[in-house]
């Protein structure tokens, strides 16, 4: 189960291991305590109160503090917002289940488990750091604006280090219903008081519309959160009904979790889910399967395409203009990557939420200041975050981009490799479900920072690293064989 004691150090294991595990607890509580410090410092003492309590969980119940990371992570804006903290709630769970899984595996059984794609996202990050000392970064933007860049390796590497079983599995497909009861009740009242809803939770009215239909936001400050989140449980939904068991209350969760993804009217985030359904009903939908969507599409086409390519056709004449903010920001990603080739112009300074924060003196030499979204300031700069790999080309350059590809090319292929011979259908799941979740961000990419944003980023990581994870006890049980 998920909050059973973790399993004891093997018997090989020195003696002097597990009398050190205080002492690593305690220094995984100093570098915690470093992290707190930075990013709450107005409520310090509470945050290092939190930080002791996270670490003897992580010391004796290990996947409860996944499970409170995961959902720190996903939630992280509204509980900024209710609780009214710093905008850095998901680094900062992320660095502590890091230091502390890490830690705990270390001592209780002498190494870590490596995470595919790993050198790679290493390069990138060794890339970006270069690249920011030969520009001059200050260490003070460069570090945390390289920690957010690859805080979902991180993550990714920070679960590997769990020994999870089959279990623990079935837990987390359960919090999975209750995050999608979750998701329908607050769609449910977004769509029967659509303007009471988004006051509420936004402060405003809703932004945007298709004929008399808002976009629905649900539980988050805006709707490209929401549909992303709802994508996300309708390709673990689909997965889990093409490959472990199909069920009619299986295809009423893939429905309710589509349609709000659908009504977000976020045309990035339903392209994206309509690629990531296409991909996956190919290669594992069966020939019944096949005839129902062979008779369904004529209806799909008659009510759901001309809405669909009005709404695509809206957004391209909106983005993709010779003068819109993200043609701006691509075509400006490309200029610092050639300007400082071979290196990228520094974490923290291109395309980044915190060159957006400390607005970069690169924007003011590219004539940002006075375009419209790409300003100095959250009111007139709400576009400099609107991308994803403008910013990664742009900070760590051509080779660093091609590290990160690389790294997510690995990731991917391991994804695809069944974890050992006797492989259990929810482990495939898992499998699977990552690989779509990993297309679902892929195709978001183009005009989303979609690896280092909440909701939906930790999702195809964790997938990657729990995957490691069992492919590495598959082969401890083999080699013990």
């Amino acid at each position: 189960m998920l909050l059973e004691t973790p399993p004891a150090p093997p018997r090989g294991a020195p003696p002097h291991r597990r009398r050190g595990l205080g002492w690593a607890l305690g220094g995984a509580a100093a570098t915690t305590a470093v992290v707190a410090t930075g990013v709450l410092s107005p409520l310090l003492p509470l945050a290092l109160l939190a930080a002791v309590a996270l670490l003897l969980v992580a010391a004796f119940r290990p996947k409860t503090l996944v499970v409170l990371v995961l959902v720190a992570v996903v939630l992280s804006t509204p509980i900024e917002n209710v609780l009214g903290l710093g905008s850095a709630t998901d680094e900062a769970g992320i660095a502590l289940a890091a230091v502390a899984l890490c830690t705990r595996r270390l001592v209780t059984e002498g190494r870590l488990v490596w995470l595919p794609g790993a050198g790679w996202f290493a390069g990138y990050l060794v890339l970006g750091l270069v690249s920011a000392a030969a520009a001059g970064v200050p260490a003070g933007t460069a570090v945390p604006a390289a920690f957010i860049a690859v805080k979902g390796v991180v993550l990714a590497l920070a679960l590997a280090q769990v020994r999870w079983t089959r279990d623990d599995l079935v837990v987390l497909v359960r919090l999975g219903l209750v995050a999608t009861v979750l998701v329908a009740v607050s769609g449910l009242l977004n769509v029967l008081a659509p303007y009471a809803w988004a006051q509420l939770t936004t402060g405003r009215p809703p932004i945007t519309f298709v004929g008399p239909i808002p976009a629905v936001n649900g539980l988050f400050q805006h709707p490209a959160a929401f549909s992303r989140f709802a994508g996300v449980l309708a390709v673990g939904a689909l997965v889990y009904g093409l490959v472990v068991r199909r069920s009619t209350a299986n295809t009423v969760v893939v429905l309710l979790t589509g349609g709000l993804s659908f009504l977000t009217l976020q045309v990035k985030s339903i392209v994206g889910l309509l690629a990531t359904l296409a991909v996956l009903g190919v290669r594992h939908l069966r020939p019944a399967g096949v005839a129902a969507t062979v008779c369904l599409a004529p209806l799909a086409l008659l009510f759901v395409v001309p809405p669909l390519v009005a709404l695509v056709g809206g957004d391209l004449a909106l983005y993709a203009g010779q003068d819109s903010a993200r043609s701006l920001l691509l075509a400006g990603g490309v200029t610092v990557a050639w300007r400082y080739f071979p290196l990228g112009a520094g974490f923290g300074r291109y395309g980044s939420a915190t060159a957006a924060e400390e607005y970069s003196p690169l924007y003011h030499a590219l004539g940002f200041a006075d375009r419209y979204g790409l300003g100095p300031g959250p009111e007139s700069g709400q576009f400099l975050n609107d991308t994803q790999w403008p910013a990664i080309w742009g900070e760590a350059g051509w080779f660093g981009a091609a590290c990160f590809a690389l790294g997510l090319a690995c990731m991917a292929a391991s994804l695809l490799r069944r974890v050992s011979p006797g492989e259990d259908p929810l482990v495939r799941w898992l499998r699977i479900a990552g690989l779509g979740w990993l297309v679902l961000l892929l195709v978001e990419s183009v005009a989303a920072p979609v690896f280092v944003s909440t909701p939906s980023f930790p999702f195809v990581f964790a997938a990657a690293g729990v995957a490691a994870s069992f492919r590495s006890a598959a082969r401890d049980r083999a080699r013990a064989a």
